[in-house]
């Protein structure tokens, strides 16, 4: 029978890491690593040339498993392996442990596959599984004071001291970190550091605000290896008041004073399953021959994909749509995103976006979302007709610029030559370029004759498909011309709508990006940079 785990650990205190109730810190001949979901070697993938690889830059490689690699045998992070130095008198640790919600009134847990008997059992469960592994299940609780989605997060400590306290370590020469994992839910990395630095923020939520990283869940369950460099971590947008310290080269401070490491799972309450599979370190290639992740123009976005419009990676919230612009319109307010479903028709679609805390069931914080993920990321989109009589459809996308009263306004972008999207996705993505703002009315002037309201579709304007992607990035480049109307046909009088690509961009209002399906259908994105097409 399952067994339902609640181990509360004081986890905001990096001073009592260790849980009550259940010991988690094991030993090196015993060690205590948490529960596996599987009950053979083989039912679980390890990392291998099945899994795929998303990295933040192509000019680093990782190293698969040189910090923890359970399917050769590894139950601890080998914390000390190219650790710029331990301090005096400290023992390496890198033993497992686990915290959920529960201290501050929720009622998260872990659901393990099997009895928690002893301490012996781990180095079998962790052979069985190779990994760590489980189901998160995240749940509310009425009691909580504070509005936040429910959350679990497992990790390890780096070192202690001679009384059993986690101390920092400098792992500054790691490079950056890289995890192999399944995961249903999203899921960030966070670098915690010592109490004692000033990231407490009791006015949002009594935690710490760990410099981090956000990314969307993994895919039909195929193990993918994350790897960040120190650089890519953040403090979290919620985090008010940020120390001056903490304002620059964020990720390669936190490294040089690393107490702890941890996966957080936190979103929408639900059970998700994810298993662990192995951790290594992200360094520089001694050249470009010896780096350990793909890279192809049209397929792996590296760190030559073009992103002169915006780029997610930078943290820019708008697109810069006016970098072109003639002097009629670049004074023009510009590039804010929205978005739009077909719950405004009947239908009953959804963005789940990632770490959307702030959602509010319309208006998106695409701040919060670019800034924790570096990119424009939803974790899910969830299609439902509801009473529609077509397909249910879920859009967003950026206007090209407003006037003083806030509306779209048609301006002219012929010179960008086309556009470049540098994404994934598990859905085709239609993307369009609209004349016709979601401000303004059906009665706009294209090609010289009105749109008529029962002749106004989504898929109505030129339009390219983005193809639906595997779980890693790819760069997709369109010129204007190929730009057509593809549902042209469907309508009444088609010539009456008759419209080119290179027409409509002389006096565009925005660029769109639409999914469509048939209810029930989910899936994520994650759009890391536009660019120009110019030659």
């Amino acid at each position: 029978m399952n067994k339902k785990l609640h181990m509360v650990c004081a986890g905001f205190s990096l001073a009592a890491l260790g849980c009550s109730g259940v010991d988690v810190s094991g030993s090196s001949e015993e060690p205590n690593v948490l529960m596996a979901q599987n009950s053979s070697s083989s039912s679980v993938p390890g990392a291998s040339s099945s899994s795929v690889v998303e990295s933040s830059s192509g000019n680093y490689e990782f190293n698969d498993g040189d910090l923890w690699n359970p399917s050769a045998g590894d139950f601890t992070v080998n914390v000390a392996r190219y650790a710029a130095s331990l301090p005096a008198g400290a023992k390496t640790d890198g033993h497992w442990f686990l915290t959920t919600d529960a201290e501050n009134g929720g009622l998260s847990s872990v659901v393990w596959p099997m009895d928690y008997v002893s301490s012996k059992d781990e180095r079998a469960i962790v052979e069985a599984c190779n990994g760590i592994c489980g189901t998160v299940v995240l749940k509310e609780s009425s009691s909580w004071d504070v509005d936040e989605n429910p959350f679990a997060y497992v990790g390890f400590t780096l070192a202690k001291d001679s009384s059993g306290n986690p101390i920092p370590v400098d792992v500054s020469d790691w490079g950056g970190i890289c995890v192999t994992l399944t995961s249903d839910q999203s899921f960030s990395l966070q670098l915690a550091v010592r109490d004692s630095l000033d990231l407490l923020d009791e006015r949002t939520w009594p935690t710490f605000a760990y410099p981090a990283v956000s990314l969307p869940r993994t895919k039909d369950g195929v193990p993918k290896t994350v790897c960040r460099k120190w650089s890519d971590f953040r403090i979290p947008t919620w985090k008010r008041d940020v120390p001056e310290y903490w304002k620059t080269d964020v990720g390669a401070k936190a490294a040089k004073q690393l107490v702890a490491f941890r996966i957080e799972f936190a979103g929408r309450p639900g059970e998700y399953k994810f298993n662990i599979m192995s951790l290594g370190t992200y360094s520089e290639p001694l050249s470009s021959s010896s780096s350990g992740t793909e890279s192809s123009g049209n397929l792996y976005a590296d760190d030559d994909y073009p992103r002169d419009l915006w780029d997610g990676q930078a943290r820019e919230t708008n697109v810069k749509t006016t970098l072109y612009a003639d002097s009629s319109w670049n004074h023009l307010q510009n590039g804010r995103w929205f978005e739009y479903t077909d719950r405004n028709e009947g239908g009953n679609s959804i963005f789940d976006w990632y770490w959307s805390d702030q959602y509010d069931g319309h208006v998106a914080p695409f701040d919060v979302i670019i800034d924790a993920c570096g990119s424009l990321c939803c974790n899910n989109v969830i299609l439902d007709q509801g009473e529609l009589s077509r397909k249910p459809y879920a859009l967003f996308g950026f206007q090209l610029a407003q006037n003083d009263s806030l509306q779209g306004v048609p301006v002219d972008i012929s010179n960008w030559g086309g556009i470049c999207v540098t994404y994934r996705s598990d859905y085709p993505i239609r993307m369009d370029l609209d004349p016709v703002s979601l401000e303004m009315s059906t009665d706009t002037l294209t090609s010289g004759s009105a749109i008529e309201d029962t002749d106004l579709d989504i898929y109505k304007w030129p339009s390219v498909v983005l193809p639906k992607t595997s779980s890693l990035e790819i760069v997709k480049c369109y010129k204007w011309n190929e730009f057509t109307q593809p549902n042209l046909d469907k309508l009444p009088n088609p010539e009456k709508y008759r419209i080119s690509g290179e027409d409509v961009v002389k006096r565009a209002v925005a660029v769109r990006f639409i999914i469509e399906g048939e209810k029930g259908n989910e899936g994520g994105f994650n759009i890391k940079a536009l660019g120009t097409n110019r030659d």
